[in-house]
Formats: structure tokens, C-alpha cells, sequence
């Protein structure tokens, strides 16, 4: 009876566990298509963005990324394309990030789809190994049910729209995915794993934050009081070997940045600085918070500094302190809010300030990972609030939904610059950075009275503006206002000696003034600085050529071209004053060296077939007239000569034909209207003739 007793209960029970694993199973799979989707979903509107903000600098003009230099140089150049060893690099050395905006390139070239596919993806995997991070904390930690709300949270969060929808934010993502790859290897594996020594490598060659995976790791067994093994000190001495690789990279060496990306670091008092660096923390903290306004660039005025004490921003010390000696006091109460907030702060320790000058003020990119703490922190508490009240469930759906919704629309003005600008000046309308780029936008797309409105608020927010003078001044030059613009631009060089492109605007601003010694030695400074500057030493030239200095202007071109083969108009002009200068013979001889460089310059094609016309060698004058054309077929200038040449051929029915062609384009081409005339008198004399 046992023995049969037994087996009945045996029996019944396995179809019950059979059940409860099917259940399990089909509940991860719910919690895994939930978080995919929620990852995905509020990114779609950005996936016809354009090349935004950083994105020019990090892939469209990165040599490694666009093909111009070998893919080798990836080792030894940093996040923008610059040799790392060089004093003016940025010393952001992600050659894994790198990496992928070349395939992408390789790829997809300049059509942003492809990248924008693979930064949601990345998104989507970060949240996917974020969930499984945080079902190994439940076990570890023995605190239930905060894998999948903190998952969801982290899919959804707003603050993460800059490191998703911004191409150059996938930095962040590979970073977090490798580093929290890592922390599961290091979870899983009680000895010292070369899995954690691979994963932590490759998060800090994708961004330089991934090396705060090593510390957090330890936090885990500290947290938990895990007993001690050998593992953690092979741990420490990775970490001391992989810092020391990373600082032996960059030569030992920071980058150094400006009052203008940072203005908090170059506060000569140490304790005022120190209030602004708590104060910045205390920002960051909020943007997790409240991710309401969200501005791409918080520098030059967005956030004030501190200077007073009659500031109430002055307490900041005392408001981080508050919740930290919390936290310290109460540690034991639950471990695994404790380890959500160290994650935070230990993750956030490169961006902080405190052991280097970082490159901005306050960045949303920088709280991806940070991130990661603060969801199982709000996960916790969550759990704990539906404990005291029945509404818990409404109010986590509730700020989910709110998310969602303004991560699309955030999402969304990522999509080009005029955009983006548009919503930063929402946000910050006291950044001068943000109405300069605003003026940027608005001036390449033609809108010149606008970009004006937009550099002058960016100089009267920062009158020491030297990029928004002297972009004011080139576009105030261009619209023929050259007294105002040489005003600017001195004020450019004064504020900026070591200004090249200010320097030689102000020469094309005195020489339209005809203050030709001024403009001369405007140049001359820029050439100085610059000299590789083929589009300074056209300048020059034409200086040159407007005090009747021919030689000197042709030598200036001729140097131009030398620097810069691609550059058109020091061939156009070079080839104009010698053939004025009867020089001909010259410019056929320069004309293979010029087309192996400028093959499709309709004006060099003409300018040569001139040449050849002159040397009576009407055939080849032909072949590049005509090719003139085919490349400017409107050119009214481009059918007359090609008329004039055909009636020195006596072809005089395709010289009236061309003739015609070109006062169809220009009926005041006076070449084409007196030799038609002539030709009409001549065919009419020829008809009346015996």
C-alpha cells in the first residue's frame, strides 16, 4: 500500500511540476517580448534622422570611419579620427565603437537608416542583458520581483534618447552591454573568469566608462558579503593593469578642454567649484528623476555657475550628503538598494569631475549605465510601495506610459539639427552654444537674416563668442556688408590671435574694403598659422591680382593648387591671367595635371579650350568646349565661345545655332547677339549678291 501510495503521489505531482515549468517558461518568454518591444517601439521616430550634432565629427568626417585613411589606424587614433598622441586629441579612445561605424559605413555609406537600426538593437540587447543582470541580483540579493519593472523602466527611460537616437551615443550602448556582460560572468563564476577580463576590455575600448564594471563587480560580493576568494584580488590587479594600459594610450596624458565646454572646472576657488561640481550631480540626479526638459548641450549658460552664497544652489553639498549618510546608516536594511545606488554613483565616477576634467557640464549620454542602478532602485521601491497602498500598479503603468510618450517625441527631434536646436533653445534659451549652432543650420539652408538673429544672440549672451563673431562676420561679408563684418572678425582675432580662418575672413573683408596692406597682412597671419590653407593662398592671390601683381597671384594659385589639387578656383584663376598674359602654351601644358584633379570643372574645360582656340588647334578646342557644355549645358558664356570658335572654323550654320542656344539662355550675352547680327548681315549679303 506505501509502495502503491507513493507512486500515486508521484504520479500527480509530476504533471503539476510539468505545469508550473510551462508556466514559468511562457511567463519569461511574455517579460522578454514586453522588454524587446518597449525598447524598440518608442525609438521608431528616429529612424530617418539625419547626421546630428557629434555624428559629422564621429563618423561622417572620421578618416578610419569613411574610408580616407586604413582601418589599422583605428589603434592609434582617438574617438573624432585625431592621432591620439596628439596635443589637441581628444583622448577618447573607443576603437570598438569605431569599429562599427566603419561596417556601417562599409555598408550603408552616408544613408543614416543602417546606423539608426543598429543603436536600437544595441538598445534592445543592453535592456535584454539588463533583465538577466537583474534576475541573477534577485537570487543574489534574495529580494524577488524587480527584474522585469526595472527592465521595463530602463527600456522606456527618457534620459536615454541622447545614447539611442544620436548615432554617436552608440558608444554608450556597446559600452553598457559588455559591461553588464561582465558583471553576469563575474556573478556566475566563483574563480577569476578570462570572460570578465574580455567583457570589461572591450566595455572601456567602447567607451572609457566600461572600466567602472571592475569595482561594481567587487561591490556585489562586498554588498553581499560574499566570503573572500581569490578571485577578487586577480580582480584588483586587472583593474590596476587595464587603467595603467588605458593611461598609457593616451600618454599620460588628459585632454584639455575649455572655459567653454566646462565652465565649472576653471572656477579659481576651490569651494565654489566644489558647490558647482555637487550642484552638477544633483542635475544629473534630477534628469533621472524628472526627465522632463531634455537639452543636447547644457553648456555656456544653461546652467549659471554658482558665485554667491546668497544662491540657494549653495547647498548642494548639503543635499547629496543627506542621502548618502542615509544610505550609509541604513545599508543593512536592504542590500540591494544599496548596491542600485552604488552602481549609480561608481558607474557615474568618470563624468563626476573628481579625478579629471570632463569635456561638458551636464550630459544625458553619461547616464546610460548610471541608469542601471537608479531603475532597481525605483524597481525596489516600487515593490515596497505596493506593500502600503492598492494604487502601486496605476502609478508604475502611469509613469510608464508617460515615458514611452516622451521618448518618442524626444526621439523624434533628434531627427535633424534644425530640430534638435529648436528644442534645445526650448529648454536653454541662455546657451550662446545653442544659438550659434542654430545659426550654423539656418545659414547652410539659406535663411541668412535668420542666422544673423541667431550669431547676434549668441554674441550678446557671450561677447568673448570668437566662432560666433567671426561666422557673423563671414555671412554679413557675403551679404555685402564689409564694414560691419571687419568690425567682428577684428574682434575675432583679438580675443583669438591663433584664429587662422578668423584671420583670413578679415583679409577678404579689408580687401573688399580696399585696405589692401591690411588685407595683405591679415592673410599673411593666417598663412602663418595655416599654412597648408589652399583656400587662404587663393585669397591671397586675388589680392594680388587686384593691386596688378599677376606673377605673385599666380604663384599664390599655383601653391594652392600644390596644397589642395581639388581645389578649382586657383586652376579657373591661374588659367584666366595666363592666358590673359598670352601665356598659353602654359596652361596646356598644366591641362593634364588640372583634369587628373578637377576632371568635371566645366570652367577649366572652357578655360583650356580657349587655350587651344588661341593655338589654332580648333579640333581639341572643340572637345573641351563641348565638354564645358555637357557639364554646364545652361552657360550662355559656354555656347558663344563655342559659336565664336565654329565661325572661326567658317562653320558659320552651327556658329549661328550656338549663338541662338546662348541668347535662349541669356538674351544680354552681348558676345552672342553682335556675332549673330554679324552672321544674319553676312548670310543676307551672300543671298542678295549676283
Amino acid at each position: 500500500m506505501k509502495k502503491h501510495l507513493r507512486a500515486k503521489n508521484s504520479s500527480s505531482c509530476e504533471p503539476t511540476h510539468r505545469s508550473t515549468r510551462e508556466k514559468e517558461k511562457s511567463y519569461e518568454l511574455r517579460n522578454v517580448f514586453v522588454i524587446i518591444s518597449l525598447s524598440i517601439l518608442p525609438y521608431l521616430s528616429c529612424l530617418n534622422g539625419d547626421f546630428v550634432f557629434d555624428d559629422a565629427e564621429s563618423i561622417v568626417n572620421n578618416p578610419i570611419v569613411n574610408g580616407e585613411e586604413s582601418l589599422s589606424q583605428i589603434f592609434t587614433r582617438d574617438f573624432w579620427g585625431r592621432p591620439i598622441a596628439s596635443p589637441h586629441s581628444h583622448k577618447s579612445y573607443r576603437p570598438v565603437t569605431t569599429f562599427t561605424f566603419w561596417l556601417n559605413y562599409q555598408l550603408h555609406g552616408k544613408s543614416t537608416l543602417g546606423y539608426h537600426i543598429v543603436n536600437i538593437i544595441c538598445h534592445a540587447v543592453a535592456t535584454m542583458v539588463f533583465y538577466l543582470f537583474a534576475r541573477l541580483l534577485e537570487k543574489r540579493f534574495n529580494h524577488f520581483e524587480v527584474a522585469f519593472s526595472s527592465a521595463v523602466l530602463f527600456a522606456v527611460h527618457p534620459v536615454h534618447t541622447e545614447a539611442v537616437a544620436n548615432m554617436t551615443g552608440r558608444a554608450e550602448l556597446l559600452m553598457t552591454i559588455f559591461s553588464l556582460l561582465a558583471l553576469i560572468t563575474f556573478i556566475r563564476n566563483e574563480a577569476f573568469s578570462w570572460k570578465f577580463v574580455i567583457f570589461v576590455t572591450m566595455a572601456t575600448f567602447s567607451k572609457e566608462q566600461g572600466l567602472m564594471a571592475i569595482p561594481i563587480a567587487l561591490c556585489i560580493d562586498l554588498v553581499t558579503r560574499a566570503p573572500f576568494s581569490s578571485k577578487h584580488p586577480a580582480t584588483i590587479v586587472f583593474f590596476l593593469q587595464l587603467t595603467f594600459l588605458r593611461m598609457f594610450i593616451n600618454g599620460f596624458q588628459t585632454a584639455k578642454f575649455t572655459k567653454l565646454d566646462n565652465p565649472a572646472a576653471f572656477i579659481e576657488s576651490g569651494f565654489y567649484r566644489a558647490v558647482n561640481y555637487s550642484y552638477i550631480w544633483l542635475y544629473h540626479i534630477y534628469l533621472l528623476v524628472i526627465p522632463a526638459n531634455l537639452c543636447f548641450d547644457y553648456s555656456m549658460g544653461c546652467i549659471p555657475p554658482i558665485s554667491s552664497l546668497y544662491d540657494v544652489r549653495v547647498l548642494s553639498p548639503v543635499l547629496i550628503s543627506i542621502p548618502v549618510i542615509i544610505g550609509v546608516k541604513f545599508r543593512n536594511e536592504c542590500r540591494v538598494l544599496t548596491f542600485g545606488a552604488l552602481i549609480g554613483a561608481i558607474a557615474f565616477l568618470p563624468s563626476s569631475n573628481i579625478f579629471f576634467t570632463v569635456g561638458f557640464t551636464v550630459a544625458e549620454r553619461v547616464l546610460y549605465l548610471p541608469s542601471v542602478g537608479f531603475c532597481i532602485m525605483c524597481a525596489v521601491a516600487m515593490k515596497k510601495l505596493s506593500v502600503h497602498t492598492k494604487n502601486a500598479d496605476i502609478i508604475a503603468i502611469t509613469v510608464i506610459l508617460l515615458s514611452i510618450s516622451k521618448t518618442y517625441k524626444r526621439s523624434s527631434e533628434w531627427e535633424n539639427e534644425l530640430s534638435l536646436y529648436s528644442s534645445g533653445l526650448r529648454v536653454c534659451p541662455m546657451n550662446a552654444k545653442i544659438h550659434y549652432n542654430m545659426g550654423k543650420v539656418l545659414g547652410d539652408n539659406g535663411l541668412t537674416k535668420d542666422a544673423e538673429k541667431n550669431y547676434w544672440n549668441a554674441i550678446k549672451l557671450d561677447p568673448s563668442y570668437e566662432q560666433a563673431l567671426n561666422n557673423l562676420g563671414n555671412l554679413l561679408e557675403k551679404s555685402g556688408d564689409s564694414k560691419t563684418a571687419e568690425s567682428l572678425l577684428a574682434r575675432a582675432v583679438t580675443l583669438r590671435p591663433n584664429f587662422a580662418v578668423a584671420w583670413m575672413n578679415l583679409g577678404i573683408s579689408q580687401m573688399n574694403l580696399k585696405k589692401y596692406q591690411d588685407a595683405e597682412k591679415s592673410l599673411k597671419n593666417s598663412l602663418t598659422l595655416r599654412p597648408n590653407s589652399a583656400h587662404c593662398l587663393f585669397n591671397l592671390g586675388v589680392l594680388y591680382q587686384r593691386t596688378n601683381r599677376e606673377l605673385l597671384a599666380m604663384s599664390a594659385w599655383r601653391n594652392a593648387t600644390r596644397v589642395n589639387p581639388l581645389h578649382t578656383q586657383s586652376w579657373t584663376n591661374l588659367f584666366v591671367v595666363l592666358d590673359h598674359l598670352d601665356q598659353c602654351s602654359e596652361v596646356i601644358d598644366l591641362s593634364n595635371q588640372a583634369l587628373l584633379s578637377v576632371p568635371n570643372e566645366s570652367r577649366v574645360h572652357m578655360q583650356i579650350g580657349s587655350c587651344y582656340a588661341k593655338n589654332k588647334e580648333f579640333t581639341k578646342a572643340e572637345r573641351h568646349i563641348n565638354t564645358a557644355i555637357d557639364l554646364h549645358p545652361t552657360s550662355a558664356l559656354y555656347h558663344a565661345n563655342l559659336g565664336v570658335l565654329f565661325q572661326r572654323m567658317n562653320r558659320h550654320k552651327d556658329a549661328e545655332t550656338e549663338y541662338r542656344i546662348a541668347l535662349m539662355h541669356d538674351s544680354q550675352n552681348t558676345i552672342a547677339r553682335q556675332n549673330l547680327q554679324k552672321l544674319e548681315q553676312h548670310n543676307c549679303y551672300n543671298s542678295t549678291s549676283p
